[in-house]
């Protein structure tokens, strides 16, 4: 289940914080003589603190007294729960004692003079909203009390159409009263940013007492602002594969939209009986795809397993501007031509990753070459010059005076068109696209369209560990690449990386991650944890047959210093005048896997050749060449020797 609350009253006293504790496995029966003992304290501290007239409790109720006047309430007339409690032990020198787990809740609620409340989960008839009221609320009559009918708008605490609260934080109704019989409850603790300490430090409080006094398991979070529901309870069936769908998909994730719109967006695809469309702007500019391209293939891959639909976009419009994005000056333009070819080779790569049947492909000219000039007017009018200015790369040209076509402001705003012509449910992107990507969402709203999820994924550093991974830096992973050079090169990369390739670069389930990860912070020893990765990610671009084959060749060459079967062969021809050598520091470039002869040279100096066993320093030295010969070069160069 869910503690939600509404924007409304959440924008009240400028921002509601909400403590929320859930307590299962309570036995209310039980007296707790301790728990009657903190009570009777706070009660005798309050009454003493009353007696003073210095005392300034009105302080503690004012920004309670505020929010509910911004919200409709007569906090005079209404006042919340910790007003309420105090004016008693004023007028009558106490408070009466109710049952163990309210009494708990009061003490919190006296020691740190904040409204606390408690419910009765086992009674809920869904999850628990604070909200305006609406009219199926006042249909129901258990909902009004003698002479003080609810009205539409009043902010109430209620669970399906059962009104728990009225007004907020005033009276709690019969039917939210806790009793000796219930045994699971939530504990709201209410509050504003402007107390929110004192919150935390009554929730991490109430949380521990509830464990001591009664062995209760515990679960504390708050609302607020950038997390507008608390999950807590036992979920149903469908809430769980909800819950598993947002664990797989924020696997790796950098930055994403908040998790209650990515609940409540799944939530809606569920009802409406539709996949949700996961847009991908590709960049035709850049053909040759990596496994750091590949991360965010990767994570549309995860959500078509799912059950949702890719919706590819090939930039040919956008192409042709160019995205400015990181760059200090205007971009070449790309011709239709340039574009297209791209955009072929980048489709013949990108279905060896995402699933084809699931996928369209567009090319965003099919929308944006038919608007005309007003209406490229209208879309302009939707962002503003300082919005613009808000990109780092645009405000750093500007202000630098370096050239900044007024063209180049139509990129942002053509890709978050792209959203709305598509419809998408979902954007991805890598961090560095974080300004387009959000442009869509704005857009979508101004045309009527509810906004698309964000997924940004972060960069993925090559198998230096430093960089980014490139191809101008070697330091990459190609996915069309022999299966023994990605399993290699995955083998490579620095032991602190494990985890993030684990997340970014496989299909892993998160709870399996997270195993593989405790294993390493247990003593595991991170090499075995990277061979499981080299073979998945093998796996994945060349099928398993060919991952077990690469992870054996790795054995061999590297655990056991055997030869592999599928070594290269250089054949020596015996009738040249050059020595054997020679010959072999020849043919080892001549066959590309060395730049130059003085880079051979460099690794038999160094003492890092092998011939049939032996250290040599210098290739003069192989004069013979006997049945069997071999030789190793490095860590991972090893060739079998021959006679033509």
């Amino acid at each position: 289940m869910f503690f939600r609350m509404d924007q409304k009253i959440m924008n009240a006293n400028g921002g509601a914080y909400t403590g929320a504790v859930y307590a299962s496995g309570i036995n209310n029966k039980k007296k707790v003589d301790e728990i009657s003992r903190l009570l009777e304290a706070e009660i005798e501290r309050a009454r003493k603190e009353l007696q003073d007239p210095e005392a300034k409790t009105e302080a503690f109720f004012a920004p309670y007294r505020k929010a509910m006047g911004e919200l409709g309430i007569n906090p005079s007339k209404y006042p919340c729960s910790i007003e309420a409690i105090l004016k008693r032990i004023e007028k009558k020198g106490d408070f009466i004692s109710v049952n163990p787990v309210v009494d708990l809740g009061n003490y919190i609620s006296l020691k740190y003079r904040i409204p606390v409340g408690v419910h009765d989960t086992d009674t809920f008839e869904g999850d628990m909203y604070v909200r305006p009221a609406v009219a199926a609320d006042c249909e129901n009559e258990e909902n009004h009390m003698e002479k003080d009918k609810l009205t539409e708008g009043e902010p109430v605490y209620v669970t399906g159409h059962s009104v728990r609260t009225r007004r907020w934080l005033w009276r709690q109704m019969p039917k939210g009263r806790v009793t000796e019989e219930s045994s699971s409850f939530l504990f709201p603790l209410d509050g504003f940013l402007s107390n929110r300490e004192t919150v935390e430090k009554a929730s991490r409080e109430l949380s521990e007492l509830l464990g001591k006094f009664f062995g209760a398991e515990t679960s504390v979070g708050a609302i607020h602002d950038g997390s507008p529901e608390f999950c807590f309870g036992k979920l149903t069936e469908e809430e769980q594969e909800i819950e598993d769908e947002i664990a797989i998909m924020l696997k790796g994730v950098a930055q994403h939209t908040e998790v209650s719109d990515i609940r409540a967006k799944l939530r809606e695809a569920r009802q409406e009986k539709r996949p949700l469309r996961v847009k991908l702007g590709l960049d035709p500019s850049a053909p040759d795809i990596h496994i750091g391209h590949a991360v965010v293939l990767r994570k549309i891959r995860q959500l078509q397993e799912m059950g949702h639909r890719a919706v590819i976009i090939i930039g040919d419009y956008t192409g042709m501007i160019g995205d400015p994005t990181g760059k200090s000056k205007t971009r070449t333009q790309l011709s239709r031509e340039d574009v297209e070819r791209n955009a072929k080779t980048y489709m013949e790569q990108i279905f060896k990753i995402i699933d084809r049947e699931k996928t369209e492909v567009h090319y965003n000219s099919e929308w944006l070459s038919k608007m005309n000039f007003g209406d490229v007017i209208q879309l302009a009018a939707k962002c503003t010059v300082a919005r613009m200015l808000e990109r780092d790369d645009f405000n750093n040209r500007y202000t630098n005076h370096l050239p900044l076509s007024v063209h180049e402001f139509f990129y942002p705003l053509m890709q978050a068109y792209d959203s709305v012509a598509i419809k998408a449910d979902i954007e991805l992107g890598g961090t560095d696209q974080t300004f387009n990507v959000l442009m869509g969402r704005n857009i979508q709203r101004d045309y009527g369209q509810s906004p698309q999820l964000t997924l940004f994924m972060p960069l993925l550093e090559g198998i230096d560990g430093n960089e980014k991974m490139s191809k101008s830096l070697g330091n990459y992973v190609g996915i069309s690449e022999e299966p023994a050079v990605i399993y290699e090169k995955i083998m490579k990369i620095p032991d602190d990386k494990i985890i993030k390739y684990f997340n970014l670069c496989t299909d892993r389930h998160p709870s399996e991650v997270q195993e593989l990860e405790k294993k390493l912070e247990e003593g595991a020893n991170p090499r075995d944890i990277k061979m499981i990765l080299a073979h998945e990610i093998t796996e994945l671009y060349t099928g398993k047959e060919n991952a077990d084959l690469a992870q054996q060749r790795f054995k061999q060459v590297f655990q056991e210093n055997a030869i592999p079967e599928d070594a290269p062969e250089i054949k020596i021809d015996p009738e040249l005048s050059s020595s054997a050598g020679e010959q072999i520091v020849s043919a080892l470039v001549e066959k590309g896997y060395y730049k130059s002869k003085s880079e051979v040279r460099r690794v038999f100096s160094q003492g890092g050749a092998q011939f049939c066993g032996e250290k040599v320093t210098d290739f003069n030295a192989i004069t013979e060449i006997r049945p069997g010969a071999t030789l190793k070069m490095g860590k991972n160069k090893v060739f079998r020797i021959s006679l033509s």
